[in-house]
């Protein structure tokens, strides 16, 4: 800084008031900072009057991002503009275009008080970004199911869990029934026929199938800009009920099994700690009792072997912790 003010000293203009004579300065500009400046000037025994004509060195002032403008004019009409950090440096440059001895102020001390730390200029603080809460992420959404058996399913399933680690750890519920509209299953397992049947063709009979599921999940929440990707795994048990009726006759078997679930999902943020999510899972039954149940007069479709299922809901809460 010293050597900027040295450069500034040596580019004033020459016929300016010598020391031993009285200096003053016009000073117009922002009152805050004419009032700082006006004290350093009078440290420098520099007088401040008001705008009189071109025989004295007119300076405004304005505050700068930088710190203070001046804009000087001399007595021969010659206007420069000079930004200076702060009210100090402002009077040296104005007191080296009123005065010409410019060796005396850098080989004598000038009497200069104390420096205040001038206070920051105050601004509107900027709202930090929410962050989202770190309890537990709720999750409902719709289903959709294709079994191996080609039957299509439609359900629900409601989700929570908690950060854990790197993992968000919870409990699934997942209940849906057979729509019937695909996979044949009613002509493929009519009821049996007995003896006294007039037909030899089994009859075609009402079928219901409902299932649901409770597992233990764990997903690893990935980053992926704004959204979430989260691949996860999940454990637990199955519950397969399946019902036929069959004019005043009717039969029914139920399973209960083992789940193992694989599944990704995509967690997009909205409004309000909601987000909309969307996934797909792969269910699979290893010890499925596939074969054909016998009930009565009945044959009942055993389980599928598995269900790839799509998904899309809303999400209450983080997947992820953001930083």
């Amino acid at each position: 800084m010293i050597p900027a003010v040295a450069l500034l000293l040596l580019a004033a203009p020459a016929g300016a008031v010598r020391a031993d004579e009285a200096a003053v300065v016009a000073l117009v500009g922002d009152g805050e900072t004419v009032s700082a400046l006006t004290q350093r000037l009078a440290d420098r025994r520099i007088a401040v009057v008001s705008p009189a004509g071109t025989e004295t060195v007119q300076v405004r002032v304005q505050p700068d991002a930088a710190g203070i403008r001046l804009s000087i004019q001399d007595r021969n009409g010659h206007t420069v503009e000079r930004i200076v950090a702060n009210a100090e440096i402002a009077a040296a440059v104005v007191e080296s275009w009123v005065r010409d001895d410019l060796a005396r102020p850098l080989l004598e001390p000038h009497e200069i008080a104390i420096l205040e730390r001038t206070p920051p200029v105050s601004r509107s603080p900027v709202p930090a970004r929410p962050r989202p809460s770190s309890g537990p992420s709720v999750t409902v959404a719709g289903t959709t199911s294709l079994a191996t058996d080609g039957s299509l399913w439609i359900g629900a399933a409601l989700g929570a869990c908690v950060r854990v680690g790197a993992l968000c750890v919870g409990l699934e519920i997942q209940a849906a029934g057979d729509s019937a509209t695909m996979g044949n299953i009613g002509a493929r397992y009519a009821a049996a026929c007995d003896g006294s049947s007039a037909s030899s063709q089994p009859q075609q009979r009402q079928l219901t199938r409902l299932g649901a599921e409770a597992l233990l999940t764990a997903d690893l929440p990935l980053r992926i800009r704004s959204a979430t990707f989260g691949p996860g795994i999940g454990l637990g048990a199955g519950w397969l009920s399946t019902n036929a009726a069959l004019d005043d006759r009717s039969a029914s078997a139920t399973t209960v099994g083992l789940r193992v679930e694989t599944r990704v999902l995509l967690s997009w943020p909205l409004a309000w700690g909601l987000a909309v999510d969307a996934g797909l899972w792969a269910d699979v039954l290893p010890f499925a009792h596939r074969s054909i149940f016998t009930s009565g007069e009945f044959e009942l479709p055993g389980e599928p072997l598995g269900f790839l299922r799509a998904q899309l809901g809303l999400r209450y809460g983080p997947l992820d912790r953001m930083r």
